[in-house]
């Protein structure tokens, strides 16, 4: 496998912060969560474009909840800024070093590519 450089950089940019923000917010089920997360864009943008650049980013505490329909199940979920930064680390460290060494033919979990 060829080593790849300077992949860290691109994961602080701030188009790449807001890209995976709006997914975050357009992917998160818990709807007061993200209006107050949208509430302050900027400072949330500029928070993890700061923690990542400096290096100093430590994942926060789950939350832990029940859902109770169809069946109780005990559930935990990152919280929305550690799941921006998740995003930021696989869409740009993981899926570049990652892709080329797939098959052609596993398309299944990648998107953008059909099988011929």
């Amino acid at each position: 496998m060829k080593r790849k450089d300077n992949l860290y950089h691109n994961i602080y940019k701030y188009s790449n912060i807001e890209l995976a923000y709006n997914e975050v917010c357009r992917n998160t089920r818990n709807r007061t969560k993200v209006l107050r997360f949208r509430e302050y864009k900027s400072v949330n943008i500029t928070r993890v474009h700061d923690i990542l650049k400096e290096r100093r980013y430590k994942p926060g505490p789950y939350n832990r909840f029940i859902i109770k329909e169809p069946k109780i199940r005990k559930i935990s979920s990152q919280g929305m800024i550690d799941k921006t930064i998740n995003h930021l680390v696989s869409r740009f460290i993981l899926y570049p070093a990652i892709l080329p060494c797939l098959l052609d033919v596993n398309v299944a979990s990648r998107q953008g590519l059909r099988y011929k």
